[in-house]
């Protein structure tokens, strides 16, 4: 409220006069603090930016890209041109958009080892077998040898399909190749001329017995 000495009038009068008709509203969102970097799109269609992988479109892999990031957000560009906005993501953690990835591959990514259970059993008892069987080993290894089995349905049909896992079973080999050469000789419309032998799940004469004959 004093006056000042080179205008002589008081600051606060001079304020209301002359400059706070100039001064601008805050904005809506306040200012952020962002960082800049610098990332190779890697074959799986993913970046690594602060121990995070964020996915990008798959036309851009190999290429080297520009990251803004946020507090909340993941801004990439590739010649100052938006490719790709992620909400910000944990340490360690992936966060991946699937429409990034041809088709073909996100369609297999977003199966779980459950789907293919589901799909086999709309084909039948033997070919839910076959994939149960592979999936008890390994389910995510043995992922793709279940797409396989399942996709010959489109070249062969659901009941030669069926028959084929049927026959691969019996034979204690039901993987894809096995069931696909099945269908590819017509194994699958011959009837099998003996029953193949599956392992005994106990001793058939009984424990006693056995460790006598070992005795002797």
């Amino acid at each position: 409220m004093r006056e000042h000495g080179t205008t002589h009038q008081l600051p606060l009068n001079l304020f209301r006069l002359a400059e706070e008709k100039a001064l601008r509203p805050l904005p809506v969102a306040p200012f952020e603090i962002v960082t800049w970097h610098q990332s190779k799109v890697a074959l799986d269609c993913h970046i690594q930016v602060a121990s995070t992988l964020y996915s990008v479109p798959y036309q851009y892999v190999g290429k080297t890209v520009d990251v803004k990031l946020g507090s909340k957000t993941v801004e990439i560009y590739l010649d100052s041109n938006l490719l790709k906005t992620h909400p910000r993501g944990e340490k360690g953690r992936r966060v991946t958009d699937w429409n990034d990835y041809p088709p073909e591959k996100a369609a297999f990514f977003q199966r779980t080892p459950e789907w293919y259970r589901q799909k086999a059993s709309t084909i039948g008892p033997a070919a839910r077998e076959t994939v149960d069987s592979l999936l008890k080993l390994h389910a995510f290894h043995y992922l793709r040898q279940c797409q396989g089995i399942l996709r010959l349905e489109e070249k062969y049909g659901e009941v030669r399909l069926e028959q084929a896992c049927s026959r691969a079973n019996a034979f204690g080999d039901p993987c894809y190749r096995t069931v696909k050469t099945i269908l590819e000789r017509g194994l699958d419309k011959q009837k099998l001329l003996f029953e193949p032998v599956r392992e005994a799940g106990a001793f058939l004469r009984g424990a006693e017995e056995l460790c006598g004959s070992i005795k002797n």
